[in-house]
This record gives structure tokens, sequence and C-alpha cells, in this order.
């Protein structure tokens, strides 16, 4: 049955019974919305907020022509523009070329906006802000006259998760926003309302002076006038919030905007930043953080006080503008600081494998996604958490925080490997025996783990892995100079650790308790072993270097079982250890190299195996020259 009125000219719908009376009347209260369409949302509706208020809806009244102009939702759209959507207000006319009104969903069945829901498809974002936001992206289409928007189209609840100016704040820095972390559309609609706002009771999230209205149309002034689409949004505004700066505004952040700070507020004025925006900080990093992405101010307040005062004269400078060089001027560490550590030359900085040519003098590198974002026949790794990168030949290996990735850069293929659940890899390297590879040790939360390699260079399945339980070990190295079978080190927190004999099968043939002098050193340093490295260093002596978080020591041994004592190179911690702190090696080395001063994170005794090696590979657990 079609809910416009008739145009025909017959009183009825039998052709022989026809008087040539007018037709019969669907519209009885002459508002141009039909009888059928009005009698479809006449039931009241009744149910409390959060915070106890009673909410009741009215109905619309195909007896009453009032209806039509009535905002009964405080959505900003009155009964007639619901009615028309998505056409505009003007489908009533007589003539406006159209089909039905309302859409069809996914059961085919047509779904019209509820004049007595100020949210109809129960995405986050009221009617009206979403017809507003159609209209403010281009969504009105002048061939069909009719709003045909991607998003924003206040019938299709999919833009509960959308962020359309991915603004939103990659927290676990692998790359991608996953849905808990974007800035959502709704989420900026709603910026800064208390729990208990509800729409229907207190209308849109904005602020308008009424009547007078603001004569600016640009975000994040509100239309008025009669060149404004929608007439009911300023009316429809709530009374209970206060704009900041007296303008006639949305009060949450901009969903089309990543940056919308658009005023100015230091404690003192207040000022409007139309026509300009933003402080150089995305939204979603700021509501994060519990910064305002609405005020430009914080981009250079130092909250947490994290600053530095380099030339020590008792004060640290605070920065004075968002300019490179003014924030290099400035001791203190302000929030655009704190958020451009982030940054790399410009570029976003995302944690997982790189690869660039040796001898590229550009600036490109190759970034390799995750598994499940790889495309057909593109080299992956299987978690973006590199802890350590060895290889042999073509073949690349990947150890991640929760397994193994095996690239071969000549087939460009990739073969993946997880550890078991709850285990966690720190340290990993092959095992070689006469120059050649036969394992990949592995030091992790719950020991250490031996897997043999295939003839091509892959990884033996995990039921032929070897285990040894013996607690969490956050480095792992093979000993050098070992006749027979292979000797391997793994090392943990304050003396833990042991020597494994691993068999030419990568079975482990036997663990051996560690040399006392290395025990004792790192139990009563208290230090965390971060690397390894064995071999003979400058002479025919076989050297072992510990580097922990409180310093490097070296031990003069073979097998790392005797009773060789560990020496210092370089100690510091601000615990009261029995071990003065010593770091004059250190003050040759250039500022910023490492958090720590005495922190160790990266080292090696031998330069690359390869004079035509092609390629630098590097993940985000090397941190130090």
């Amino acid at each position: 049955m079609s809910q416009f009125p008739s145009i025909s000219s017959v009183a009825n719908v039998h052709p022989d019974d026809t008087t040539q009376t007018p037709p019969p009347n669907t519209d009885t209260d002459g508002d141009l919305i039909p009888d059928v369409h009005e009698t479809l949302f006449e039931e009241w509706m009744n149910w409390t907020a959060v915070d106890g208020r009673s909410v009741i809806m009215q109905g619309m009244d195909k007896d009453n022509a009032s209806d039509a102009s009535m905002d009964f939702d405080h959505d900003g759209l009155n009964g007639t523009e619901e009615f028309c959507w998505p056409y505009p207000a003007n489908c009533t006319e007589s003539g406006f070329p159209r089909g039905l009104t309302g859409i069809l969903d996914e059961n085919n069945e047509r779904t019209y906006l509820d004049p007595r829901m100020s949210d109809t498809d129960g995405d986050g974002m009221p009617d009206g802000f979403e017809a507003y936001m159609c209209q403010r992206i281009g969504g009105f289409d002048e061939n069909t006259l009719r709003y045909d928007c991607g998003s924003y189209n206040p019938l299709n609840g999919s833009d509960l998760t959308s962020d359309g100016d991915n603004d939103g704040f990659d927290v676990d820095r692998d790359g991608t926003l996953s849905l808990a972390e974007r800035f959502t559309a709704p989420e900026e609609y709603a910026f800064g309302t208390t729990v208990n706002f509800t729409a229907e009771l207190d209308g849109l999230w904005c602020h308008a002076t009424l009547p007078g209205g603001s004569p600016l149309k640009n975000w994040p002034f509100l239309p008025s006038g009669a060149n404004a689409t929608f007439h009911n949004i300023l009316p429809a505004c709530t009374t209970n919030s206060t704009s900041p700066i007296g303008e006639d505004l949305w009060l949450g952040t901009d969903p089309l905007l990543d940056d919308s700070d658009r005023y100015h507020w230091d404690g003192f004025s207040i000022r409007n930043l139309y026509p300009s925006f933003g402080d150089g900080i995305p939204d979603g990093w700021e509501a994060h953080f519990g910064l305002s992405p609405l005020n430009r101010t914080n981009a250079l307040d130092d909250p947490d006080l994290d600053g530095w005062d380099f030339n020590r004269d008792g004060v640290v400078t605070p920065d004075l503008a968002r300019t490179f060089t003014a924030l290099d001027l400035g001791e203190a560490l302000s929030t655009l600081e704190e958020y451009l550590v982030h940054y790399d030359d410009g570029n976003t900085v995302y944690p997982g494998l790189k690869s660039t040519g040796v001898m590229n003098s550009g600036d490109e590198f190759i970034v390799h996604p995750l598994v499940y974002d790889a495309e057909e026949d593109t080299m992956s790794v299987n978690h973006y958490d590199v802890r350590s990168l060895d290889e042999a030949g073509e073949n690349l290996y990947v150890m991640t925080k929760y397994g193994v990735s095996v690239l071969n850069t000549n087939q460009q293929t990739s073969l993946h490997q997880w550890l078991p659940e709850g285990v966690e890899v720190h340290d990993g390297t092959l095992i070689l025996s006469e120059d050649e590879p036969f394992a990949l040790a592995l030091s992790t939360s719950v020991g250490v783990a031996v897997s043999p390699l295939l003839a091509d260079g892959s990884l033996g399945p995990l039921s032929s892995w070897e285990w040894s339980m013996i607690g969490e070990m956050s480095a792992i190295a093979q000993l050098s100079g070992m006749d027979g079978n292979q000797h391997i080190i793994a090392l943990g927190h304050a003396g833990e650790g042991a020597v494994m004999e691993i068999g030419p099968d990568a079975s482990i043939v036997t663990t051996y308790d560690l040399g006392a002098g290395i025990r004792d050193a790192l139990e009563i340093s208290n230090a965390s072993v971060t690397v390894i490295q064995h071999g003979a260093a400058g002479g025919s002596t076989y050297t072992l270097f510990i580097g922990t978080d409180r310093g490097l020591m070296t031990v003069e041994t073979a097998s790392a079982r005797d009773e060789a004592v560990a020496e210092w190179q370089f100690f510091f911690t601000t615990e009261s250890t029995p071990i003065a702190s010593s770091y004059s090696q250190l003050h040759g080395l250039p500022i910023g190299v490492t958090d720590n001063p005495a922190e160790v994170r990266d080292m090696a005794l031998d330069g690359p195996s390869s004079e035509n090696a092609q390629a630098l590979w590097f993940g985000n657990s090397i941190r130090s020259p």
C-alpha cells in the first residue's frame, strides 16, 4: 500500500464503481504526511533514563497537523524531515520526483526514521547530527535529489565503529588501528558528555545562543538562517551546557578532522581559532591520555614534568611555540614533543620488521606486514614485537614475542611457528657446528627451547622441540670454540641461568650450573641480563660479554662453568649494592645513545658473514648503536 496521497481522479479502487468524486482522504490532518506513516509511529514511548528521569516520547497523530513541524525526540529533525529521509523535507511538495521514503534494510524491509527516538539506528549519533554530517561531506545527490551517504546515514548503524579521520591512537604500536583503538565518530560526537546525557531529554550535544544563532557555517559553528539545510538543529541544542567560547557549536570533537582543537585557553583568556584548527596532536591521542582535544594550549604543557634541565641552571625552560626550532630550544618535554616521539623524520614509527638496501642512499625502507595482513607471496612476520634476528644463507630468522618466522629472501616466502600459549620469546640464536646451523635456541618466559632445523632451513615441528624448564631466561648465546657437542648459555635475572650441551640432533644432552663467578656477580648486583656474546676478542683468550640493565661485565672463560671472576667494565644503579658505580668508559659516547647510562641492549663480536650482503634487516628490539 502506497503511503503517499493518490494522484488519480478516482474515488475508490473499483473501476466499475467510480463516481468522479474526489479521492479518499489518506492524509486526514493535511500535514502532507500520510496517515499510514503517522499510524506506524503513533504509539507513545516511555522509559527511564540512566539517572532516573522519566522519558515520555509523544507519538504521531494523523488527526493533528502540528506534529509535522515538531521535534519530539530533540534530535534536530522535525516530523516531516524524519518522514522524508533520505529525501530533503520538500519531499512533501507537489510534483517532487521521488520514490518511497526510508530505505530497505538487510531483510529487504523498508525502514524509516523514528520521530520518537533520537538515534534510530542505535549507533550513538542522533539522527539530526548524522543528517547534518551527511550534508557536510557532500552526501546530497543533485541528480536524484536525495541524500546518499556511505557514512553518517541515520538509518545505517554501521557508523558505530567508523573512524573516518583516522585520529585514534595505536596503543599497542602494532602499526594498525584496531577496533578498540579507534576514536570513532560516535565517540567524537559524545566527547565531553556526562554519563547521564540523554538526547531525548537534553537535546543534541551542541550549544546555541538562540534565537539569533551564528552566521558562521563551518565547523565548529552551527548553520543558521535561510541558508541552513536543517532548520531544527539549533533549537535542539542542549540548554544545560555552556560553550567555552560563547559560540554556537558542537561540543564534541570533529569526526571529519583528525585534529579538532578549536580554541585557546591559557587559564586567563580564551579565544577561538576559527578558521584554523589543531595543535599537531590527533584527537584520539589526546583523549586517550586525558588531555583536551579541543584546547590547543595543552600542546606546549608538560603536565608530567619530565623535561630535562639541559644547561643545569635550575630551571626547565618551557616550550614557547609549536615549531620544531622552538621545541628544540625549550627544555620541557611538552605534550606535543611526547606525541612526536612516535615520528621519525615526519614518518610514523611502526614497530615490526623492516628492511632496506645496504647501499641505499635514500630513506626508503620496506615494512613487512603481520601474517594476517599480508598479501599472497608477501614475506610477513607473525608478530610486530621483534626480539632477535639471525640469518643463515637465504634464510632470515625473525624471533618475535610469540614465535618465530623464517623468511626465505630468495623465494620471498615465509613460514611461521607460534609458541605454546602463555610462552613468550625474549632472545634467540642459531646454533652452529662447523659454521653450519643445525638448531635454533630460544630463551623464553619458561626456560630454554631448542628447535632442529630441517634441510631447507625451516624449523622442525613443535613436537620435535627440546625444552628445559629452568625458569625465565632473558638472553641466550652459543659458546665458541667447542669441539664435539655444542654448548649454549642462557641467563636471566640476578644470577639465574645455566649452560646446556646440545647434541647433533638438537637435543639437550646435559644442563650444567653456571660458574660461581658469573652467578655471584649477577646476584650481588641484582642485574637483569639483556644480551650475551662469547668469543676470542682481540686474542686467543675466550671472553664472555654479558650486557645487563646495570652495565657490561666480562669474564675470561671458555666454558662459563668454571670459577673465573667476572669484572664490571661499567656499572650504574640507584639501588644500594656492594658494587661501586663506575661509568667513566661511557663518557665518550654521544648523548642519547640509550635511556639508561649503563644499559646494554645489543652487541656483536663479528661482522657480516657475507661480503655480498644486500640488505639490512632491523626490528624494534635494537635501540643502541
